[in-house]
This record gives structure tokens, sequence and C-alpha cells, in this order.
């Protein structure tokens, strides 16, 4: 499948608009839950994409495999006395709800296989006689695997990823503050592997993520990825 087909760039896109609103907003509903109303009063706290969406980020999200969404603010002073565990619960709404996006998603995938609008051929390759069921599958499939990506890309532990406040939060004291010292150098080395991964053929990026986004699309879907 052509990566930049319409049936893929339609469902980059619906799996990114969604994706992006949703995972912002679960950050601003954390907070506020927590007690934090700095999303709420900046109007963040909203299922409205264009609330969420930098234009910018999603176009070279789409094409590029890479971009970003407006960051919500938060003040951890907010969650006094305790600071960390509001701001790891706020970070980790995010990935979480990229992965109940994806979880929804897969249900799709497996009603259009119990109603037999597709098939699996010795449940490994994927049998779809209609051309529409087809186009309609590329579309979720592809809104499926964006918000995976969306999911564990932001696990990770560099600076400005939800996965860098989160390991901030949970490690113990003498790494936490050793990753805090060199947040500057993780966000450096981020990019370095964004560029390495665009570039050449081996993504480095990719090798981490690749088998739990593969994991995930089988478990969600029941078919191999």
């Amino acid at each position: 499948m052509d990566n930049f087909s319409i049936e893929i760039l339609l469902g980059r896109v619906i799996g990114l608009v969604i994706g992006f609103s949703l995972h912002e907003w679960a950050h601003a509903w954390a907070a506020y839950q927590l007690g934090d109303q700095t999303a709420y009063r900046q109007g963040r706290l909203t299922l409205n994409p264009r609330a969420h969406i930098e234009p910018i980020g999603l176009i070279l999200a789409i094409f590029a495999g890479f971009g970003w969404a407006k960051p919500v603010p938060v003040n951890p002073y907010a969650f006094y006395p305790n600071e960390k565990r509001g701001i790891v619960l706020v970070a980790l709404a995010g990935p979480v709800m990229n992965l109940i996006i994806a979880l929804l998603v897969g249900l799709v995938v497996r009603f259009m296989l119990l109603t037999g609008a597709i098939d699996l051929y010795l449940g490994q390759w994927l049998i779809i006689e209609s051309d529409v069921t087809r186009f309609f599958y590329h579309v979720i499939e592809a809104v499926l695997v964006f918000n995976l990506v969306l999911c564990f890309f932001n696990l990770l532990p560099f600076s400005p990823l939800d996965g860098y406040k989160i390991a901030t939060g949970v490690l113990p004291r003498e790494y936490s503050d050793l990753l805090i010292k060199y947040e500057r150098e993780t966000t450096l080395a981020l990019i370095l592997l964004l560029v390495i991964g665009a570039m050449g053929r081996f993504s480095p990026l990719w090798a981490v993520l690749g088998p739990p986004i593969k994991f995930f699309f089988k478990l969600f879907t029941s078919i191999p990825y």
C-alpha cells in the first residue's frame, strides 16, 4: 500500500486530528481533575480540534511522520503536596487516551472480521473483496496505527515528550535529577533520532516503537501488522 495513497492520507488526517485533540484534551482533563485550572481557563478543556491543533505540526505529522500539537499548560504547584504524582498522572493521560482510541478502532476491525466484510487466510493474509470496504479498512487502519504511534512515541523518555515527565516523576531521585540535568541533551538526542530515521532506511525509533505497535495492533484487531 502506497504511504501517500488517498486512503492512507485520509486516515492520517483523521487519526492525527482525533489523536492530537483527544491527547491534549486528556492532559487538560486530568490536570483539572487534580486541581489545576490553568488549561481550563485557557480554553483547552474542550474537544474542539482548533484549540489543540498546530497546523504546521499536523502537516509535518501527515507527510514527514513526526509533528506536534499545542502543549497543554500545567501548573505543578496546583498539585501540592503531590506535585510529582500530579505531573505523572497528567503526562500519562495523553498516551493512555491514544491507546483507548486505538482499542475502539480495533473493535471496529474485529466487527468487520466477525461480519465477513474482511477475512483472514490462514490467520495471516488479509482478504478484502469490495473496493469500498478496502478503502474504509485502510482509512481506519491508518487511524489505529497513528494513535498507537502517538501513544508509544510520547512515552519515550526524551524532553519534551510525556515520557520524560513520567520518567522524572517515577525514577529514583538520583536518576531523576540526572535526567533533569541533561534535559536539553535529551531533546537534541530526540531530534537526531528523528533526522536519522527521516534520512536513512534504518530508523532507530522504529526499532524501539515497532514491536509494541505491532503487538497492540494484533491484540486489538487480531490481524498481524
